[in-house]
């Protein structure tokens, strides 16, 4: 089989355990965020933003290390990443629960320190599953991977659901996860055959650091961005807002976050099959950027649409404060979503330390308007953050662009008919909704926003834009042949 056709067939994989995945998470969601508040969330949340802070000191970049890896001696090098990962993880487990007691004082709430110790442990096997992981992503195997942890996807939700009726409260929403991942980490190294040997190949440790240390460097800095805003929003809104902001943040990225998964998955295993053409390189780069538009844009404004019946019917009216936040953070989703693969080729050049030095110079930037925004409230550092985070982008597409020896210009050329017909079709949906003065019945709103854009998005790329329709069908036609025939039916081609 092709590389194209398996980067197709793990896509494919990948999209379909998200969708579940996001899929169970929202059912789950729904009864947790009746039954559970704001604060819940936020002190969840918080405990976590230490961790998080924490851990981007030990293994990062060691999965993108073992996949850009092109010497022979791959078993070996598994093997000495394995023990390098145990023992970074465990020291900072251990570093994690010296700071809890402090955490936890400071924050005023002593059920951190319960929180910690089941956040810990989840951490350690989420970090053992990497080795695995990235194994089963190397070889192209992903339909392997999805099938090892579907089950488990459907299990956690579920047992969440079971333990907030049981009345765990809080505990509701890490207690599951604890339970199962060690089952999944078991069962990800049994199907794989990674068979770790007592010998550490400490010699190795140095190679492999030597690829992270930029992104170990550059994590740092993205980290303490991107969990400093959750602080400074719970130090001075508080953890009940931290709550709101989480919920709309998760919402913005309810269906993106997996879709960019899934391209990075399998763009960080295809793009260095690449990697010595880089013209062949920007090609392929470019229409999947433009298949991948195509595909998230459309779910994106639709959301943007309809934020508020979606929140009510899905949340309940306590969580109202949600929308305009909600709004501002699918924009910033827009742009996340077609420049998320910026590390996958970054990486593959071996270019850490160009990405390493936009995200030094973004922090304090970040940080700044976190400060400035949280004097208007969630849906102010939303906007302050999301302007900052925007023009950053910018800058990762000038380098991803020069890593291709392409013009910038060209990456919007491309992009503008998808960024375009979207704008104008939230604009003009909007305004015929006001104008509507439709009964107030979020399931009914939802459903009409949905068909009316799918109806209207479908006739303007036949109409107009029949031209990118063909690009993305050659496309779709490359990497799944059999999807390709309904796709041209549906737009005629």
């Amino acid at each position: 089989m092709s590389v194209g056709k398996q980067a197709g067939k793990g896509f494919i994989s990948f999209l379909l355990r998200g969708l579940l995945e996001k899929f169970m998470g929202l059912i789950a969601m729904i009864f947790l965020a009746r039954r559970l508040g704001p604060y819940d969330f936020g002190l969840v949340s918080i405990t976590e933003v230490l961790l998080t802070l924490i851990s981007v000191l030990g293994t990062t970049g060691l999965a993108e290390f073992l996949l850009a890896y092109r010497k022979d001696d791959v078993d070996e090098i598994f093997k000495a990443a394995f023990w390098f990962n145990v023992v970074i993880t465990l020291i900072i487990f251990g570093l994690f629960l010296a700071l809890v007691p402090v955490w936890a004082h400071y924050q005023h709430d002593p059920r951190i320190l319960k929180i910690g110790w089941i956040v810990g442990g989840i951490f350690i096997f989420s970090q053992l599953q990497i080795i695995p992981k990235t194994w089963l992503s190397k070889n192209l195997m992903f339909d392997k991977q999805v099938k090892l942890q579907a089950p488990f996807i459907i299990l956690v939700p579920i047992a969440k659901i079971i333990a907030v009726f049981a009345g765990l409260g809080v505990y509701s929403l890490i207690i599951p996860t604890l339970l199962i991942h060690p089952i999944l980490t078991l069962v990800l190294y049994i199907n794989t055959g990674i068979r770790p040997t007592l010998r550490l190949y400490i010699e190795r440790w140095k190679e492999i650091y030597h690829f992270t240390k930029h992104l170990i460097g550059a994590t740092i800095f993205s980290r303490i961005t991107d969990q400093g805003d959750k602080f400074i929003l719970a130090k001075f809104l508080g953890l009940d807002k931290l709550g709101i902001y989480n919920l709309a943040f998760q919402l913005a990225e309810l269906f993106t976050s997996q879709i960019v998964q899934v391209a990075n998955n399998v763009l960080s295993s295809v793009l260095p099959k690449y990697v010595d053409d880089k013209e062949k390189f920007y090609n392929y780069y470019i229409s999947f950027l433009k298949t991948f538009s195509f595909i998230t844009f459309p779910m994106l404004a639709m959301m943007f649409i309809a934020a508020k019946p979606i929140i009510l019917l899905l949340y309940g009216p306590k969580w109202i404060e949600a929308v305009l936040p909600l709004k501002i953070l699918v924009v910033v989703a827009a742009f996340k979503a077609v420049t998320s693969s910026y590390g996958s080729v970054m990486n593959t050049f071996h270019l850490n330390k160009k990405s390493f030095m936009v995200t030094a110079v973004y922090g304090p930037f970040h940080i700044t308007a976190s400060i400035i925004g949280s004097y208007f409230g969630v849906a102010g550092i939303a906007s302050a953050v999301g302007l900052v985070k925007i023009i950053f982008m910018n800058w990762n597409i000038k380098q991803i662009m020069d890593a291709m020896s392409q013009k910038f210009s060209k990456w919007y050329a491309a992009l503008t008919p998808y960024f375009f017909v979207n704008m104008m079709m939230v604009v003009l949906l909007s305004l015929a909704l006001s104008m509507l003065q439709l009964p107030y019945k979020p399931l009914i709103l939802i459903i009409l926003t949905g068909v009316v854009f799918v109806l209207c998005y479908v006739a303007l790329f036949k109409t107009v834009l029949k031209k990118e329709l063909s690009n993305i069908s050659f496309m779709v036609g490359a990497i799944l042949p059999k999807a390709s025939r309904y796709f041209n039916l549906v737009f005629g081609l």
